[in-house]
């Protein structure tokens, strides 16, 4: 896969949300001499890199119901940002350094490994970059491998972004209340609960409540309901706005 000359390199334009127009293109890398890519993917979605402690900064393994694996972040913002992922609706499945890209620049071999990898539920394959701020661009060298990487991504159809750490949170009340659910992504939900969540959708419709739901899931104790209710957001089933204060009233649409 050859790159075209161009006079500058630059850097993807930072995005959270999977939604909304799609990102400019960007000029090509004039000094890639590279004729293909190669793209690696671990096979069973697990991660390309790992380090246990010697760094920096934190580091670790998360456990997500949505992989149904542990994934290894590395910095406290990749952490906050696959809590994020775990119970944002639009995610179907994610990955963690599970993709490499592969290729050569002045003639030297570059590699680069994907932060976070999301899958939608319409099939789009979305590349996450995690950096702090804009202090992580200073580097003309790192700045020209990601436009090389988002290049590869959109001819091949992958969005490829660039997510800062204070874009994650919306708000301290989308923060604790992302926590609080993801907190709650293994409590265990018996068949009897998914019943009552289906009769309480053929009862009032796909729009309800928190609380009415809640208590519509497990009639004998507010308190089971509200933590199935919040596993079950994990698990795609319902779906609400955690950047707002939750209460009893808040809306909530039953999948």
């Amino acid at each position: 896969m050859k790159f075209d000359a161009a006079d500058d390199d630059q850097v993807p334009e930072p995005v959270l949300s999977q939604n909304g127009s799609p990102p400019p293109r960007f000029t090509r890398d004039r000094h890639s001499d590279a004729h293909y890519v190669q793209m690696i993917r671990a096979e069973d979605g697990g991660a390309l890199r790992t380090f246990n402690g010697g760094l920096a900064h934190e580091n670790g393994w998360y456990t997500s119901r949505k992989a149904r694996r542990v994934l290894h972040w590395q910095g406290a913002a990749q952490y906050d940002f696959l809590t994020r992922a775990e119970v944002e609706f639009p995610v179907v499945r994610v990955a963690s350094e599970s993709v490499r890209f592969e290729f050569t620049r002045h003639g030297k071999k570059q590699i680069y490994t994907v932060d976070v990898e999301l899958l939608a539920s319409d099939g789009t394959v979305t590349l996450i970059e995690i950096k702090r701020d804009e202090r992580d661009f200073t580097d003309p060298e790192y700045r020209a491998k990601l436009a090389a990487v988002r290049e590869v991504c959109e001819e091949h159809g992958i969005r490829f972004r660039i997510v800062f750490r204070h874009q994650i949170w919306n708000s301290l009340v989308h923060r604790r209340n992302v926590t609080l659910f993801c907190s709650r992504r293994f409590v265990t939900v018996l068949p009897e609960h998914v019943e009552h969540l289906e009769a309480h959708a053929r009862q009032v419709g796909m729009d309800a409540t928190f609380g009415s739901t809640a208590n519509a899931i497990a009639p004998q104790c507010l308190r089971t309901g509200e933590a199935v209710l919040q596993a079950l957001t994990v698990a795609r089933r319902i779906e609400l706005d955690l950047t707002r204060p939750l209460m009893d009233s808040t809306p909530v649409t039953i999948h």
